[in-house]
């Protein structure tokens, strides 16, 4: 990492993070370069590396003057939020062990966004998409672990991190897989016979031999694969199915969730599959209507079936 005048507290921060907050990789890394942006945006703005005097004299112009020249480089509102949500942190851990006594940003709040609905495939489209899978590489083994891997997110609604940090070790001849999701967060996710069968199909025709540490699913050069891949097969797929850009690896997950709850799965339980801790983030995912609640509701309640 590049010297700067902050550089103790920055690494004492993140260190504060890994050990308390259990926030997953990509998020402790998202904040990591948030901080270091503003970092750099202060040096800019000041002619000189920031210390912590420069850092406790910030106005909320300063800020306002980094989010929108973040705003005028394209950054999203997501993004900004998340931004905001970076240097919270950071502040608020600086005035904690305090290094500053207050800053403007502790109150600053975030622009408002709309939360995307997500999209799932049909069901029958989802189908498809996987059996295509085998079809778009020459090599063999390589279909057959693209295929296994979107079987995974689609019959186990598992995120495409979760899969592909798989190891060897962890195939089992249980029928459920042990997952660590975001915030080491464990859960247990049962897998039916027809995903374990292509799990081990793709063992057998992968040309490399494994050891229980290794990952499970390997690139051309024997290295743990990277979620590009992935996606960048479902590209081809969706050409050769016309299918729309929505129809990504997160959109199977999306899929997994909400074609349960078609068929009668209920919430909770659809829930602790994909690892939320909040409800209410698992209705976003499964895109619940009023009205298909009302149809579970009428279908099931003891009362509704004595009219």
């Amino acid at each position: 990492m590049e010297e700067f005048i902050l550089k103790k507290d920055f690494l004492d921060w993140i260190g504060n993070l890994k050990n308390l907050k259990g926030l997953s990789e990509n998020t402790l890394s998202a904040y990591q370069r948030d901080v270091k942006k503003f970092i750099v945006f202060l040096t800019n703005y000041l002619g000189s590396d920031p210390n912590l005097v420069d850092l406790s004299n910030l106005t909320n112009t300063n800020f306002r003057g980094y989010l929108a020249e973040q705003k005028n480089l394209g950054n999203s509102n997501v993004s900004i939020g998340r931004q905001i949500s970076s240097l919270k942190s950071f502040f608020n851990y600086l005035i904690r062990i305090k290094k500053i006594n207050n800053s403007p940003i502790i109150t600053l709040k975030g622009p408002r966004h709309k939360k995307s609905l997500p999209r799932p495939i049909m069901a029958d489209l989802a189908i498809a998409v996987i059996k295509e899978a085998k079809n778009i590489d020459d090599e063999k083994w390589i279909g057959q672990r693209n295929q296994t891997i979107l079987l995974l997110l689609y019959g186990c609604g598992l995120r495409i991190s979760e899969a592909l940090n798989l190891n060897y070790c962890d195939m089992t001849t249980n029928d459920y897989l042990v997952i660590k999701g975001k915030g080491n967060k464990e859960r247990i996710v049962p897998v039916m016979d027809y995903i374990k069968n292509s799990i081990s199909d793709y063992i057998k025709v992968c040309p490399f031999e494994f050891s229980n540490e290794d990952p499970l699913f390997l690139g051309k050069r024997m290295k743990r694969l990277s979620p590009r891949i992935i996606q960048y097969a479902l590209e081809k797929i969706r050409v050769v199915l016309s299918l729309p850009e929505t129809a990504t690896p997160h959109a199977l997950r999306h899929s997994f969730a909400t074609h349960l709850l078609e068929n009668g799965g209920d919430l909770r339980t659809i829930q602790e599959l994909l690892g939320h801790s909040s409800l209410s983030t698992t209705q976003r995912y499964t895109k619940v209507e009023n009205s298909q609640l009302l149809n579970i509701y009428t279908k099931t309640h003891p009362l509704a079936k004595n009219k």
